[in-house]
């Protein structure tokens, strides 16, 4: 078999990929063990995806489709621990003062199956451009040369391509594969995710509120069954989370209640919905995101704390201009797997990417720290931000990806 693109790892960075180069008019081979069935059935968490970057989804015919499923995020409410001094960012404050934009929220909340799903339609439906075909199947091997890559299948099938994308998550076997290195850096921290149903509505907030162990996020969703509902991540020492894992399965009502101590005047009372979930977090960085005729994508190229729920931000904008030099490159009629041209594309995400890494890096480390000191600076530097409105309007306009 033969195909101009390979992305291993069919989840949503993979499949969002595969659906933008598809409308660029390339033939892609995605290839993961997993059905699309199978991703949407055991996909339960939520992605916030910010008003820039979800003008990507409007351009690929997504959004139209999605946004009956999605919540938007009026308001973003900052908090340090029991400080009574917060910092909230609202898109009407930055739309008052740039009265020419179209802006109508911050970003929206929307579940991953629900996104997995609708790209999954367009793909089939966008048959006019180029072809995309997925096998369920695992890589054990990839070989390159200077005209073209060859994946290997578990399935004992070969693929030829000029590119191979590697989209396969944050421990990602082709990384590992090609021999590109990374440097970890691990937090001692796993996040708890789960969804609440609570009493009060929401308002379109969604709620940063940094305590010693880490950053609780409270995310605004859809009502359902005419329930307000609202995603939970919260992220904190590893044992603390694993005990609120299984108190979660035993005695909800106990995370109810821990909840309820953050949010009650907001949220009222709380009860938790469906299955929850742990995951490790920590900072992976490889040392190149590209090699000859591959390059990383999604996790499998940066891995970084989900503080500031911006890591799948970061992806979509790195896919758009993945997707606008692949087609500018190939309408020239040249090599989209070069190592040349994907050098060129490494080093025009590299501030992008670097900034991120270090402000989320750099967060969760400033509001961990419990000293009197740096209790003092941040809660400074929160009503600095909060009384310079040039400074608050910078600060909104890049977690907006705009």
């Amino acid at each position: 078999m033969q195909t101009d693109i390979i992305i291993c790892g069919g989840a949503l960075a993979g499949m969002t990929l595969a659906l933008s180069l598809q409308k660029k008019g390339f033939d892609v081979v995605i290839i993961d063990p997993r059905s699309v069935k199978e991703l949407i059935e055991q996909d339960k968490r939520t992605t916030a995806i910010a008003a820039g970057p979800r003008k990507f989804f409007d351009n690929l015919g997504v959004w139209k489709k999605l946004e009956s499923k999605a919540e938007a995020i009026d308001t973003i409410s900052i908090l340090d621990g029991s400080s009574s001094i917060s910092l909230d960012f609202d898109y009407r404050d930055y739309k008052s003062k740039n009265r020419h934009t179209n802006l109508k929220s911050l970003g929206h909340v929307v579940e991953n199956c629900d996104l997995i799903n609708h790209i999954n339609l367009k793909i089939r439906t966008s048959k006019n451009f180029g072809k995309v075909k997925r096998i369920n199947s695992k890589v054990t091997n990839i070989t390159v040369n200077k005209f073209s890559a060859k994946v290997f299948l578990k399935n004992n099938n070969q693929i030829s391509t000029k590119l191979i994308v590697a989209a396969d998550g944050k421990n990602s076997l082709i990384r590992k594969i090609v021999g590109i290195k990374e440097t970890r850096s691990i937090y001692n921290q796993e996040a708890y995710v789960t969804q609440i149903l609570h009493k009060n509505n929401h308002n379109n907030i969604a709620l940063e509120k940094f305590l010693p162990g880490g950053p609780l996020a409270v995310l605004p969703m859809k009502k359902i069954n005419n329930s307000y509902r609202s995603a939970i991540i919260w992220s904190d020492e590893k044992e603390t989370t694993r005990s609120r894992l299984k108190a979660s399965k035993v005695s909800p009502e106990i995370i109810s209640f821990e909840l309820e101590r953050h949010c009650f005047n907001w949220l009222g009372k709380i009860k938790l919905q469906g299955s929850s979930v742990a995951f490790p977090l920590e900072l992976i960085r490889p040392k190149n995101i590209v090699s000859e005729r591959l390059v990383l994508m999604g996790d499998a190229a940066h891995a970084i704390h989900p503080i500031a729920g911006q890591g799948f931000n970061l992806t979509l904008r790195g896919m758009e201009k993945f997707s606008e030099m692949c087609a500018a490159r190939a309408n020239l009629g040249l090599d989209i797997g070069s190592i040349k041209f994907l050098k060129d594309y490494e080093k025009s995400r590299k501030v992008d990417v670097l900034t991120l890494i270090n402000a989320t890096h750099g967060l969760n480390e400033l509001f961990r720290n419990s000293k009197p000191h740096m209790k003092a600076f941040r809660r400074l530097g929160l009503s600095m931000v909060s009384n310079t409105p040039t400074l608050k309007r910078a600060f909104m306009k890049y977690a907006m990806g705009i």
